[in-house]
């Protein structure tokens, strides 16, 4: 968005209150100090009770500023927010131009956009175009703060983004019902230098799949420099996306990471969850990337809807057979978007008003019809004691950071805390 606004001539400012650790005050003071026009801000599904006491602070201190929102709970809730006069309007595609168009005084039609007029609220027609054009992201802005990311080598690092949406069909993941375009793979040149200027040699591709389109994924491979100049980074892709050639492609322009969602080992979830594709397609995948070099990722759902204690245990025993270096475990909830929280609403499980939920469990809120809360976040847990003791990982761990005492220190901390969470 910062480029987007940069793009139309903008002075822009960023302010991460998180990894800043300023207070509600503290960052209330920043705006009153900055006499800004326009705030663009994220709202997550985690903190949107905070969030939302925090807008209406910020509208008393602030009244003339045009409030902009962006994020997964205001898809389903925006024009509520807008109404209630939370904010002036809600992005649906941080991409798209119709929020400077909007903060311009314009409002006659603006695509990806709900926004207050004075003749009431708006609700944009959805783009469908496939390209997008966003120009230079400010990254200047974000690398003094103190940003961490486990699987990155080397700080500082920046986040990356050639493509938006995703053209596959999950149902419990909201980026399916985002409709999928592109960058201009010059634009991405572009800023692939800028990160070179600033120093910036790492960064998290947050792409939702990697090569998605093969031909355009080995193309954005060209753009790296090698050797010295190059770049370390990691990537998502799917284990139906990814192939030898790929891998070792990837792994020659500096890709060291790799996260794949692997979610149950059940086939029969993985066909209710439209994953489409098989367990013989995650084994492959792993296969290939570790063979190439590079460490690899996976992602878990304990939760699904229909599955037991005991499809659970048979995902814990695949995973630590397919033996990635890390584990992400995820509870199943009905994130706003997707088709999964739509057909719990159908069948009376959650409420349409739902707004307030996490993907850690700790909301209670969950999308299982078989199994409890509690029970699902003791399975969590267990599945996280389960993979990170295992002997094999610790050794293979130490041993693969002995010559990088740093990163072998930030496994410690990161160990150390996933312990403290994951208690029995």
């Amino acid at each position: 968005m910062g480029a987007v606004f940069n793009a139309h001539d903008w002075t822009t400012q960023a302010v991460d209150a998180i990894v800043q650790e300023l207070g509600v005050e503290e960052t209330l003071a920043i705006v009153e100090r900055s006499s800004t026009d326009v705030i663009f801000i994220l709202v997550g599904a985690v903190s949107v009770d905070e969030d939302a006491a925090f807008l209406r602070e910020l509208r008393l201190r602030a009244p003339k500023t045009v409030l902009i929102g962006s994020g997964d709970v205001l898809r389903e809730h925006g024009k509520k927010w807008v109404e209630t006069g939370l904010l002036d309007a809600v992005t649906l595609d941080f991409c798209s131009p119709s929020s400077v168009r909007y903060a311009q005084g314009e409002t006659a039609d603006l695509e990806d956009l709900i926004y207050k007029t004075k003749e009431g609220v708006i609700e944009g027609q959805v783009s469908s175009g496939k390209a997008m054009s966003v120009g230079l992201p400010p990254h200047e802005l974000f690398k003094p703060f103190p940003y961490r990311f486990p699987f990155a080598y080397r700080r500082p690092f920046a986040s990356l983004l050639t493509d938006y949406g995703c053209p596959y069909r999950c149902s419990f993941c909201v980026m399916a019902s985002l409709h999928y375009h592109t960058r201009p793979l010059d634009e991405i040149a572009a800023e692939l230098a800028h990160l070179q200027a600033l120093g910036v040699r790492e960064f998290a591709l947050w792409d939702q799949t990697f090569a998605v389109n093969r031909a355009r994924g080995l193309e954005f491979l060209d753009l790296l420099p090698e050797g010295a100049d190059g770049f370390g980074w990691t990537c998502f892709t799917r284990p139906d996306c990814v192939d030898a050639e790929l891998a070792n492609a990837m792994a020659a322009k500096g890709c060291h990471t790799v996260i794949m969602g692997v979610e149950t080992a059940k086939a029969e979830s993985l066909e209710a969850i439209q994953k489409d594709f098989s367990t013989t397609d995650m084994k492959t995948a792993f296969t290939v990337c570790r063979r190439a070099g590079m460490e690899t990722a996976a992602t878990v759902i304990v939760g699904l809807p229909g599955e037991s204690i005991a499809d659970i245990e048979a995902t814990m025993d695949f995973v630590c057979d397919l033996d990635p270096d890390y584990l992400s475990v995820h509870t199943a909830i009905p994130r706003a978007g997707t088709k999964l929280r739509r057909q719990m609403v159908a069948q009376g499980l959650v409420s349409a008003d739902l707004a307030n939920m996490d993907q850690s469990g700790e909301s209670g809120v969950i999308s299982s019809d078989t199994l409890d809360p509690k029970t699902i976040m003791a399975m969590r847990k267990r599945f996280n004691r389960r993979f990170y003791l295992r002997p094999k990982f610790l050794v293979r761990t130490v041993w693969n950071n002995l010559k990088n005492p740093a990163r072998l220190i930030e496994h410690v901390r990161q160990g150390l805390t996933l312990l403290s969470n994951n208690r029995g």
